[in-house]
Parts: C-alpha cells; structure tokens; sequence
C-alpha cells in the first residue's frame, strides 16, 4: 500500500504546541480529509470545559463510544496525561497520541489512518510532541494499557 504523506496545517500545529507548553486544550482529536491529503483539528476540548473530577481520557472515552462522534469512525487523539515518575514517584503531566482505529470502522478507513500514520507522526513531532508517547488502539482496554507504560 503506498504510504500517504499527510500534513497538519501551521495554525493546528501551533495549537498542540500550545497544548503541550500549558496543558490546555487538554484533549485535541484531529481527522482526516483523505482527498486533500491533510490532517485536522475536528474538536477540541478546553480545561475550563472539563467536568469536575473528569480527566482528557474519560473525555474521549465518551466521544470513543458516542455513535455519533467516533464509536465507529477513526480519529488521533492528543491528550494530557497525568502520571507519575516510575523512578522518582513524582507527578509528571505527559502528551500522549493515539491512533483510534476501532474495530468495527470500516476497512476502507483502517488502511489510509494506518498507511498515514507514519507522515502524522513527523508532523507531530513539529510541534515537540514525544514519538516515545504515540501508539496505536482499537479497543479502550488497549488506550488504558498503552498509558500505563507512558
């Protein structure tokens, strides 16, 4: 399959610059516009938006299960991460990325977020985001391993 060379416009990587310098927006879901060839920011969730007690990760995970958002559909979510130092037992906020590629979307979709994962990786790290910090899922089970390992 050949692989697709997408790009992320200047305006949405100085966003998640923005993200990742002052954690906020905390949850950042970018889609494709597959015949353009370009990545972009669809929704955007504020800190000031958050529910009290509720984090970016349970956020997407409604959007995730949301028919009408990307229960079925592909998407990268960007988000701020919470966790702790595995040597120092400090707190640390990471920027994490992953690829939500759902099983039950449809095939045609599967390949062209997969075949453009590698160029929207590189347009991520534009804007200083940890390559170390990007994977890809299918199922929340998998989200919730991937970021205990961040």
């Amino acid at each position: 399959m050949t692989k697709l060379d997408y790009e992320i416009s200047k305006e949405d990587l100085e966003q998640l610059n923005v993200m990742r310098l002052q954690s906020d927006p905390v949850l950042a879901i970018i889609t494709l516009e597959v015949k353009a060839c370009k990545a972009k920011i669809e929704k955007k969730i504020m800190k000031s938006e958050l529910p009290e007690g509720s984090n970016a990760l349970e956020e997407f995970k409604k959007l995730a299960h949301d028919e009408a958002a990307f229960q079925n559909a592909p998407c990268i979510a960007v988000f701020c991460y919470d966790t702790e130092n595995k040597l120092s037992g400090a707190q640390r906020q990471v920027i994490g990325v992953c690829k939500w590629v759902p099983d039950t979307c449809p095939g045609r979709n599967k390949m062209v977020y997969t075949s453009a994962w590698n160029s929207l990786k590189n347009e991520l790290q534009k804007s200083h985001i940890n390559s170390n910090n990007m994977f890809e899922v299918s199922d929340w089970d998998d989200i919730m391993d991937k970021c205990e390992k961040l």
